[in-house]
């Protein structure tokens, strides 16, 4: 987990040039693996000691890391992508404040509350592929081609563009999943849903109930919608408990229905919540028709 304190602290320290400097080291990593200095130089263009000035500034935020090779290199640090994303969602006029603790964190993303410049409650979920070992990369992989070089900046800022639009979709046509509202970089910015994990609720009054809901949504995805989750547990089930309400989080791992592991994946989804539903509350699913 990245702590948030020291990147909304940066925000306020930030001047413009050096959002252009961090930039240019965000252009870069697409091509290197450690920017060059003289390549940093050359999108820039400002003067080369002012520019070491503004690189050490950087540095001593944490927001960039220093390497020496053949040639003085850098790269962003997570807290350097972070402030990237968290000023642009800003001047957008998206995101006005967003809590300092997690709301909640997982393998591959730290979810935290944000606030609307019209204070409505919101989701900001940021996805940070590169501390795992790269499985949801591999579940990319069609989209991300062969290419010998991919950072975790493209890793996890896929992941967000592919959550995003796959939640736009969905949302549109009336799955239950979170409304989404814009995305940039590794930063999706979704409607907060109220509402409990499956995997903290202990006991279900119904859970037939509860497990048709959730296959409802997983089916009418599939049939009216071309969309498998792929990833589908106890984790990325969302329960409010005062409405009965289901939704379904945790996308970016999406795969179109023409996919040639579709069918396969679908039913591991299927019959993993079955499984789920059978040991701890012990219902034995009725399985939907697809099965």
């Amino acid at each position: 987990m990245v702590k948030l304190k020291p990147v909304l602290i940066a925000l306020r320290k930030l001047k413009k040039e050096d959002y252009r400097v961090l930039i240019s080291i965000e252009r870069g990593m697409a091509k290197h693996e450690y920017v060059p200095i003289e390549y940093i130089e050359k999108i820039v263009n400002i003067d080369k000691d002012f520019l070491l000035k503004r690189l050490r500034f950087l540095n001593s935020l944490g927001l960039i890391q220093r390497k020496k090779m053949f040639t003085i290199s850098y790269i962003l640090t997570s807290r350097g992508y972070d402030v990237l994303a968290f000023n642009a969602l800003n001047k957008r006029g998206v995101l006005k404040a967003v809590s300092l603790t997690p709301y909640n964190v997982g393998k591959e993303s730290d979810v935290y509350l944000g606030l609307s410049t019209s204070n409505r409650k919101l989701i900001v979920k940021i996805n940070r592929l590169g501390r795992t070992c790269f499985r949801k990369t591999r579940l990319l992989r069609m989209y991300i081609g062969d290419r010998r070089h991919i950072s975790w900046l493209y890793q996890s800022r896929l992941a967000a563009e592919r959550e995003y639009n796959a939640l736009t979709t969905l949302y549109k046509n009336y799955i239950s999943v979170p409304k989404p509202i814009t995305w940039n970089r590794h930063i999706v910015i979704m409607d907060y849903v109220d509402g409990l994990m499956l995997a903290k609720i202990a006991k279900l009054s119904n859970p037939e109930e509860i497990f048709n809901k959730i296959m409802n949504n997983v089916i009418k995805a599939y049939r009216d919608v071309g969309i498998i989750h792929g990833d589908l547990n106890e984790y990325n089930v969302i329960l409010n408990p005062s409405d009965r309400k289901v939704y379904i989080i945790d996308w970016p791992q999406w795969i179109p229905r023409n996919h040639v592991l579709a069918r396969k994946l679908l039913l591991r989804d299927i019959k993993y919540i079955g499984k789920f539903f059978k040991k701890k509350y012990g219902y034995q699913p009725i399985y939907p028709d697809i099965i």
